[in-house]
C-alpha cells in the first residue's frame, strides 16, 4: 500500500516539474535554427506554416531561407510537375508532386484577366516565364506557389515575325533572362515593299536573326545584335542545362566525308555568348536515319537527346561532360514494348511521345507518354503507370522546382 502511494507521489512531482519548466514555441527558436528546420519542408508545406503562424510570415521573404530552400530541393520534395491544361482554353495550371501525395491539385491564376491565354516559355530556379498568346510582347515571370507575379516591360514584335524563345538563369550570376531570337518572312520584306530578291540576299549573308535579350537585374531590353544561325523553330523554347539555352540549328548541309551531327546552338546566360556544340554521329546513333536527332532535354541537369533506335524504341543520349562532343553516352533504350510508338507524334513535329522527365531516388525514371505518367525500371526493363488523382485531360508537362522565390526580385 505504501509502494503504491510513493509511485503516485513520485508521478505527482515529476507532472509538476514539467509544468514548472518554460515551453517554447515554434517561432521563439533562434533564426538561424527556424531557418534550417523550415528550408527541408516540402514548398506547400513551407507556405502553409507561414499561414499558420503569422509570424513566420516575414521570414518567408528572407533570402536566407528562399536561397537556402532553393538547395535542397533534392531533399525536400519540392520538386514537382507542372501541368499547362489547353481546355477549354489554354490557361489552366496544376501541379502534382514527384514523390509524396499523388493528388494533382489546381493553381490559381491572379492574372487571368490580363493574360487569357499563355504559353510556359520554360522554368528556372522556382519561376516560370509565361508568354501572352494572344499578344506576344506581353510576357511575365510567375512562382505558382507563392501567386507572386511580375510583368516584363513590353518588348514589341511585328506581324510576320518568326520568334524563338528561351528562359532562364544563371547558378552564379542567378540573373533571369528572356531571350528572343526574331526571324523576318518573305511577307515581312512584301510588306515593306521589297521583293524576294532581296529577302534571298538577305538570307545567303547569313544574317539572319536579330536577337533581344531581357535581363531581369537591370528590368530592361537590348537589342544583341544578329547572330549567323537559323534555329528550328520548333526547338523553341530553349533547353536550360549547365547555365545556358540550347537550339537545334535548321538548314543544315553536310560534306563527303564529314561525320553527321545535329549542331546545337548555345546561349551562354552568364556572357552573354552564342556558340555551337554538336550531337553524336549520327551513323553511330542510327546509320539508316541520317537525321534521326530530333529533340533536345535536360535530365537532371544534363543535356540530352532523344534518338529513334528502330522498332519503335528510344534511345536517350546525355552529355556527361558539358560541352565535351566525344562524352555523350547512351544512357537509356526505352523499349518498343510501349505501346504505340515511343518516337515521335502524329504531326510529324519531332516531338517524341514519350519524354524522359527525370530520374527518382530509387534509379527509376520518370517517363510522360501522351497524357499519362510512367515509371520505368531501366534495369529490369519493366514499366508502371502511376495514377495521379484528378489529373486535366489534356496537358503538356514540365519539370518545376517549388521555392519562395519573387518574381519582383532581380536575385
Amino acid at each position: 500500500m505504501d509502494s503504491q502511494i510513493e509511485r503516485r507521489l513520485k508521478k505527482s512531482k515529476h507532472q509538476n516539474d514539467d509544468e514548472d519548466e518554460p515551453i517554447i514555441s515554434f517561432d521563439q527558436l533562434p533564426s538561424e535554427i527556424l531557418t534550417d528546420i523550415l528550408s527541408r519542408l516540402p514548398i506547400t508545406s513551407l507556405i502553409q506554416s507561414t499561414f499558420v503562424w503569422t509570424s513566420l510570415k516575414p521570414l518567408s521573404n528572407d533570402p536566407n531561407l528562399v536561397n537556402m530552400h532553393l538547395s535542397r530541393s533534392s531533399t525536400n520534395n519540392s520538386l514537382c510537375l507542372i501541368l499547362h491544361s489547353d481546355l477549354p482554353i489554354q490557361n489552366q495550371l496544376h501541379f502534382v508532386r514527384v514523390s509524396g501525395d499523388p493528388k494533382v491539385r489546381k493553381i490559381g491564376i491572379p492574372f487571368e484577366m490580363s493574360m487569357p491565354e499563355f504559353k510556359i516559355l520554360g522554368s528556372s530556379n522556382g519561376l516560370l516565364c509565361l508568354l501572352n498568346t494572344m499578344f506576344t510582347e506581353s510576357i511575365c515571370l510567375y512562382n505558382p506557389f507563392t501567386r507572386d507575379h511580375f510583368a516584363l516591360p513590353k518588348s514589341y514584335d511585328f506581324q510576320d515575325q518568326v520568334v524563338v524563345y528561351g528562359f532562364g538563369s544563371h547558378p552564379v550570376t542567378k540573373d533571369y533572362k528572356v531571350i528572343k531570337v526574331v526571324y523576318y518572312t518573305i511577307s515581312f520584306f512584301r510588306r515593306l515593299g521589297e521583293n524576294l530578291r532581296h529577302f534571298n540576299q538577305y538570307f545567303k549573308r547569313r544574317i539572319e536573326s536579330e536577337v533581344k535579350i531581357y535581363s531581369h537585374a537591370s528590368k530592361m531590353w537590348r537589342n544583341y545584335g544578329q547572330i549567323p544561325h537559323r534555329l528550328e523553330q520548333w526547338s523553341s523554347p530553349g533547353v536550360l542545362s549547365n547555365g545556358c539555352l540550347h537550339w537545334f540549328r535548321a538548314l543544315e548541309t553536310y560534306r563527303s566525308g564529314e561525320p553527321l551531327r545535329r549542331t546545337i546552338v548555345s546561349y551562354d546566360l552568364a556572357d552573354d555568348s552564342f556558340r555551337v556544340m554538336y550531337t553524336p554521329s549520327l551513323y553511330d546513333v542510327c546509320p539508316s536515319m541520317r537525321r534521326g536527332i530530333r529533340y533536345l532535354d535536360s535530365l537532371n541537369g544534363c543535356l540530352c537527346a532523344y534518338m529513334p533506335a528502330g522498332r519503335g524504341a528510344v534511345d536517350v543520349w546525355v552529355m556527361k561532360e558539358y560541352g565535351v562532343t566525344e562524352s555523350w553516352v547512351k544512357q537509356y533504350r526505352i523499349g518498343s514494348y510501349i505501346p504505340g510508338s515511343v518516337v515521335c507524334d502524329e504531326n510529324g513535329s519531332g516531338m517524341p511521345s514519350v519524354r524522359v522527365l527525370c530520374v527518382l531516388e530509387s534509379g527509376e525514371v520518370l517517363l510522360k507518354r501522351k497524357q499519362e505518367f510512367i515509371c520505368y525500371d531501366p534495369y529490369k526493363e519493366r514499366f508502371k503507370e502511376l495514377n495521379y488523382r484528378g489529373m486535366p485531360r489534356s496537358f503538356r508537362t514540365i519539370v518545376h522546382v517549388g521555392s519562395l522565390k519573387s518574381a519582383a526580385s532581380p536575385w
